[in-house]
């Protein structure tokens, strides 16, 4: 076979006999076995990640917090993941995948290409969006110098990944509609496979790095076990996010472009459940109003967790050279809780705490299921030669 992409002699010459296959002639064609499995995983992950990006704005009220921009990231990867799901059914009610490429229609594999081709940028988007918006959740929770910057190196990563993708797709056949117009005579195609598998490699690296970045946080942070538990499920699932994502780079190297319809059905499975499985796991670290909910701990029917957003933002702004954190809480009975140095470390600091339970009140219009302690503190500042 010449260098010209293998598209190019899917079906054969007009000039040979018409192989002795039995061709459908209806516009849909019946889903075959595989098909079904694409079509059944695709509405699953259609519920989920319905469901869970329900609850993930349901905690943000019950939490109060900010729309950030972790959210509206969120919001568009939902979007341009159903998309993505809406091509996989098309192309297998209306372009045959799932049966070889002999049984189909011109017109059929005309669509099942084209399909293909916009699916590459709906994944490429969907994925891209996730990825970032897990990246900015992260550098909202961790102000740590050294993690800033391992973050931002990660978006970037991400970023030349989603713009490697499209590039990919967008020149790797000249013209353009050479990707779909396989009876075309003129034009050239490129070695896909091997910038498929380019692409792999890239999102496996990048799923690595992302899920390696909040380690050394967490590992720091003082929780309940219940909390220690959830946060490695967590972490568990988006290892889920990084096997399939490496499998999806195995099936691309299994494709025989010869009968692309047939063999592309493992490749198009994997990557939507990457994408569904990756948007599931984005939204579990912002779930805890329901984990609360679910798994109450006693005396949360006494109190409540409010996040306050004035104080969050002033929290940030705020700049020292050296934290000692806070001390954790035990028992939630403790009185007279003293924090650590809470500011420049130059200055003097005496902070007291006095903690206790206030009994939930008639204007507390807000979810008194969720757990918090509600603080009453004196904090008393001293600067020395101007400092704070």
């Amino acid at each position: 076979m010449s260098a010209v992409y293998a598209r190019l002699s899917i079906l054969p010459n007009s000039d040979e006999p018409p192989p002795p296959f039995n061709h459908f002639e209806t516009d849909l064609v019946p889903p075959t076995t595989d098909g079904s499995k694409v079509i059944v995983t695709g509405v699953v992950l259609i519920l989920l990640t319905a469901l869970w990006t329900y609850l993930r704005f349901w905690s943000l009220r019950q939490t109060r917090r900010a729309f950030l921009l972790e959210d509206w990231l969120n919001i568009g990867a939902v979007v341009t993941f159903y998309g993505l799901v809406a091509t996989d059914f098309v192309m297998v009610l209306s372009g045959g995948m799932g049966h070889h490429i002999e049984e189909l229609q011109d017109w059929h594999i005309i669509r099942f290409l084209k399909s293909l081709y916009a699916r590459q940028f709906l994944y490429a988007a969907s994925l891209g969006l996730i990825k970032a918006g897990v990246i900015s959740m992260f550098m909202h929770l961790f102000f740590d110098r050294r993690f800033k910057i391992a973050a931002k190196a990660t978006v970037a990563l991400t970023i030349a990944w989603v713009l490697l993708t499209i590039l990919v797709e967008l020149l790797i056949c000249r013209p353009i509609d050479k990707n779909w117009n396989f009876r075309k005579p003129t034009g050239t195609c490129g070695d896909q496979r091997a910038a498929l598998v380019a692409v792999g490699v890239v999102n496996v690296i990048n799923h690595m790095a992302i899920l390696m970045l909040p380690l050394p946080m967490i590992l720091k942070l003082g929780a309940e076990i219940r909390y220690k538990v959830a946060t490695i499920c967590i972490f568990i699932f988006g290892i889920l996010t990084l096997i399939f994502g490496i499998i999806r780079l195995y099936t691309v190297l299994q494709i025989d472009y010869a009968d692309v319809t047939y063999t592309t059905v493992q490749t198009i499975l994997y990557g939507t459940s990457e994408v569904g499985v990756a948007i599931v796991v984005s939204n579990c670290p912002l779930l805890r109003p329901v984990f609360d909910r679910l798994f109450p701990t006693r005396g949360s029917e006494n109190s409540c967790w409010r996040e306050n957003t004035s104080d969050m933002v002033l929290s940030r702004k705020r700049k020292s050279t050296k934290s000692s954190g806070f001390t954790q809480m035990k028992n939630e009975s403790q009185e007279d809780l003293e924090l650590g140095n809470m500011g420049a470390h130059r200055a003097k600091r005496n902070t007291h705490i006095t903690a206790g339970k206030r009994p939930p009140s008639r204007d507390d219009d807000d979810d008194c299921s969720v757990h918090r302690i509600v603080v009453t503190s004196e904090t008393i500042v001293s600067r020395d030669k101007g400092e704070l």
